[in-house]
């Protein structure tokens, strides 16, 4: 397995690393940090470009090398971690290419970055990301440190449900971690309840740690993120493509509210890639 960890060596971006890190020894996987020399194709025809674009590519290695000593300073044992760069514009494009010409499985990124001009050079966008990505995409917030996962919460419109809890249910299993969907409703519907959901989503996925909760509450972000603290939940899965049907109902974003907000880890999963 091969997680990618886009940075622009930020501190934030440094939490992500070290939590790609400790992810990849549990995963036994090798870890990419890439750096996004992010310039419009209309600038490299600017006098000088070419000199500054080799600065930047030099100070982006550079602080990559210190990244990199100082993780391994941190983190013990075998560790398999290297570091690219890559000159483009959008940063999601980028990525993405990145990804399906290097077999990446996984993305590992924080939900903000620098700001001023080292933004503008080698910055990235959590969300244009997650849009943009065919494999899974982990947003990590400011202050999260890996732990163990051992509860994973899917929140689900059950539209695709059967299909999307194999793919759930599969990343489930890396962890051993239960998963617990939830199905947020708005609090006067009147829609009825599975109470076969549990057994059904087992069945499907011959996986016995899943179970089925239905939250009531008209905002979605807010449900989710009060489930979360109360049970103490380890990370967030959802998938996203275009509008989805939370997007629709309730006017906004829902996955990109909770990349900036959630309180722990959301791993994001496209719907057009589904097992």
């Amino acid at each position: 397995m091969t997680i990618l960890v886009p940075t622009d060596f930020s501190k934030l971006s440094k939490v992500a690393v070290l939590y790609a890190v400790r992810a990849a020894k549990k995963l036994n996987a090798d870890i990419i940090l890439l750096a996004v020399v992010n310039a419009p194709s209309s600038s490299r025809a600017l006098p000088k470009w070419k000199r500054l674009e080799e600065e930047m590519v030099t100070i982006a290695k550079g602080d990559a090398e210190q990244l990199i000593r100082e993780i391994k300073k941190e983190i013990k044992g075998e560790l398999e971690i290297s570091y690219r760069y890559i000159l483009g514009y959008p940063v999601e494009d980028m990525i993405e290419t990145f990804v399906t010409e290097n077999g990446v499985d996984m993305i590992v990124m924080g939900t903000k970055g620098a700001s001023g001009l080292k933004k503008v050079v080698m910055g990235s966008n959590a969300t244009a990301v997650i849009d943009n990505s065919s494999v899974p995409v982990i947003s990590i917030p400011k202050n999260a440190a890996f732990k163990q996962i051992k509860k994973i919460a899917y929140a689900s419109d059950l539209y695709n449900i059967h299909e999307e809890i194999k793919t759930i249910a599969m990343f489930a299993r890396l962890f051993d971690a239960t998963v617990q969907v939830l199905h947020v409703l708005p609090e006067d519907s009147a829609k009825k309840i599975d109470k076969n959901m549990d057994a059904d989503l087992i069945k499907i996925t011959n996986y016995q740690k899943i179970s089925y909760h239905v939250l009531r509450n008209d905002n979605v972000a807010e449900a989710l993120n009060t489930y979360i603290t109360d049970e103490q939940v380890d990370m967030l899965a959802m998938f996203t493509h275009k509008l989805d049907f939370y997007e629709k109902l309730f006017g906004k974003s829902v996955t990109r509210q909770l990349a900036f907000h959630a309180q722990v880890p959301l791993i994001t999963f496209n719907k057009t890639t589904l097992v």
